[in-house]
């Protein structure tokens, strides 16, 4: 049997400054609604030694956004998911919260118009699936 460590509060305090200090991967949270471009994804960042974060639709991206917020680095988004124009209204809800974290856009059928949304949107950059992955990498290492 393993005896429960109990450290004072002195203890407590220097534990807390050492994790405090400790280098913090970058955050990638991942929103699309095919499973198997999440799973690519999740392998392909976590194998660039970043930690990912997946979400299958635009809901479930809002309400890890808004319980991690401060944890999430980077968002990297399907412009079509659920529904035409998920993406876009996602990142537009975003905006208009104040949530201006950095977004990577992706779509498997690039429309100009949506291209142009998303650029007026402010997003980071537009890569069109399958994506380049030492192309996409060097995003993430860029503006990671």
């Amino acid at each position: 049997m393993i005896s429960p460590v109990v450290l004072d509060e002195e203890e407590l305090e220097a534990l807390r400054e050492v994790t405090a200090r400790a280098p913090r991967k970058p955050v990638v949270l991942v929103v699309d609604d095919d499973r198997a471009v999440l799973a690519e994804m999740r392998e392909l960042i976590e194998g660039a030694d970043f930690h990912c974060l997946t979400a299958g639709s635009a809901a479930e991206a809002l309400r890890r956004i808004r319980r991690d917020e401060s944890d999430i680095d980077l968002l990297v988004i399907d412009l079509c998911m659920e529904q035409e124009g998920a993406g876009l209204s996602l990142i537009r809800e975003l905006n208009e919260v104040g949530t201006f974290l950095p977004i990577i856009v992706l779509s498997g059928q690039p429309d100009v118009r949506e291209v142009i949304e998303s650029l007026r949107l402010s997003v980071l950059d537009f890569l069109v699936k399958p994506v380049d992955p030492v192309y996409f990498l060097g995003l993430l290492s860029r503006y990671l």
